[in-house]
């Protein structure tokens, strides 16, 4: 009998603990839940819905890798302030999911980045520029996300931004001057699969895009 009752306080943290882990998961949006626990749960859980969306598009990254890239494209997002569903249609609309492509203007790789962007942007991105840097999907990765983040300094909208990904800064100054909201065949086919994203994946609290979907 006496051994039960000390086992009681023992019982009872347990459970207190075991109540605030749940209440600090990412479905829970309650003003007491941890944010440590929230934001590491949330990481992951997006992580791992990021990865299980490459494996449906059957994007041509071996297993081992996958899941790794999709942590980077979670980060990636987070760190520049671009929704990652945003980057998914980008890759999808870039490459079809395929690190191994180049264009014929010599973009590379998932995102589709040129030389130029990975030389300019070098010291920003924390990656140092070197020949075929671009083939690692990491490196693609980070550096197209901060591109989209860099242009969204320049460009009011999110389909201003697609298009000056798209074109190249210079060329969608020039265009944007006379059409401030460029509708093309690629930013229409970014923002349907962006659209679909949203329904299919959550929302990430602290990265939103600044334009609804319309």
């Amino acid at each position: 009998m006496h051994e039960m009752k000390a086992l009681r306080p023992l019982a009872l943290v347990g459970g207190i603990i075991g109540i605030l882990f749940l209440i600090s998961l990412p479905f829970a949006n309650t003003p007491w839940s941890i944010p440590f626990f929230g934001t590491y749960w949330g990481k992951k859980c997006t992580a791992t819905l990021i990865a299980a969306h490459l494996e449906k598009k059957r994007a041509r990254i071996p297993d081992g890798e996958l899941r790794e890239l999709a942590k980077t494209i979670y980060e990636a997002s987070r760190s520049y302030g671009v929704d990652y569903r945003l980057v998914l249609a980008v890759m999808e609309a870039e490459s079809n999911f395929r690190q191994d492509v180049v264009s014929n203007k010599g973009a590379i790789g998932i995102m589709q980045v040129k030389t130029i962007v990975a030389r300019e942007f070098s010291r920003q991105v924390g990656i140092f520029y070197k020949k075929n840097v671009l083939n690692c999907p990491h490196a693609n990765v980070r550096f197209g996300v901060y591109y989209l983040s860099w242009l969204g300094k320049y460009f009011n909208t999110d389909r201003a931004v697609l298009f000056a990904y798209n074109v190249g800064f210079t060329r969608a100054r020039q265009v944007i001057g006379k059409n401030s909201e460029p509708k093309t065949t690629y930013t229409q086919r970014v923002f349907e699969e962006y659209e679909r994203n949203c329904t299919r994946l959550p929302m990430d609290e602290t990265v939103g895009s600044r334009q609804s979907i319309t």
